[in-house]
């Protein structure tokens, strides 16, 4: 059976649909040798899509996998009880023997897509699944997107030959893939780990200069990146965590010490009193020598620092 007939069998749509997705007219399937496709990765067809509205299909039970790459538009895809965004910028790599849909979700959607097939694609598909890496978002920088350009200008000028050139590339674009998870793992590995190091600076030198400047010149993390990393961690702002941890040593030292308000705020790293006493009453709602004086009636203030 032709690769063409097995996924029109394969193919879930409406009549009408049908024609315009995946005819022979909109994909290519270039002749593969049997030594090549008992050894190396190939193309079992390619094309170049444009939908629009109403643009949808359902696939399951195929041999094959495939690529899809959005120029312009996006659509949809439905795989594994997830939902991903196909838009510019990111690939998808799918198991075709699995169901799952594709529709259009921004008219025109135009995207490129690959058939492949042949043993080593198991081991890249197996690779990048068990990262939950069925879409795949481009770095800064990746070289996959020209990749696939180069990809296809060969297939446009030649699509019955240059098969090994063929199958070099789509290799390249998968390791590429593979290599791209791999620093963003890494990346973020090394991101959770200055994040929790920045934590315990605020825990251990609360009471030194931390700015969000020192902390991007000693980590080598750009401030936006450093603060949303901390608030997805730990639910607040750096600065905000650096100030709550400072008013609650300041607590402890006015209920356990006789120091002046004046010099607890200093201890604690703030060198305006004013500055002091308006962060102190924003996190407990009272003044420091309020909070000490009710502390010692026996009538602690009720506060929650963490929700200030």
């Amino acid at each position: 059976m032709s690769f063409q007939a097995a996924l029109s069998g394969a193919l879930i749509t409406n009549d009408l649909l049908r024609e315009s997705i995946y005819s022979e007219k909109a994909l290519n399937s270039p002749p593969v040798p049997e030594e090549v496709a008992e050894s190396l990765v190939y193309i079992q067809a390619y094309g170049n899509i444009c939908a629009s509205y109403p643009y949808y299909y359902e696939l399951s039970g195929l041999d094959s996998f495939c690529l899809i790459c959005t120029r312009d538009g996006e659509g949809l895809l439905e795989f594994n009880d997830q939902s991903h965004i196909l838009k510019q910028g990111k690939i998808a790599f799918i198991d075709c023997s699995r169901k799952h849909r594709v529709e259009i979700k921004k008219s025109p959607w135009t995207y490129r897509i690959l058939f492949i097939s042949g043993p080593p694609v198991r081991f890249f598909y197996d690779s990048l699944a068990e990262d939950n890496g069925n879409v795949h978002t481009f770095l800064p920088g990746s070289s996959i997107p020209d990749k696939i350009e180069l990809l296809y200008g060969f297939l446009s000028d030649s699509p019955d030959r240059l098969l090994l050139i063929h199958s070099k590339y789509i290799s390249d674009i998968l390791y590429e893939i593979l290599i791209e998870r791999s620093r963003l793992r890494e990346s973020n590995y090394i991101t959770c780990n200055c994040i929790y190091r920045i934590k315990h600076d605020f825990d251990c030198k609360y009471t030194d200069n931390i700015t969000l400047e020192y902390l991007e010149q000693k980590y080598h993390i750009s401030r936006y990146h450093i603060c949303r990393e901390f608030i997805k961690r730990f639910h607040m702002s750096p600065i905000k965590y650096l100030n709550y941890r400072k008013i609650e040593a300041a607590k402890e030292a006015l209920v356990n010490t006789d120091k002046k308000v004046v010099e607890i705020g200093r201890m604690v790293g703030f060198e305006n009193p004013n500055n002091f006493i308006r962060n102190f009453k924003k996190y407990t709602g009272v003044t420091p020598l309020e909070y000490r004086k009710r502390f010692f009636e026996g009538c602690r203030p009720e506060t929650d620092s963490l929700n200030c």
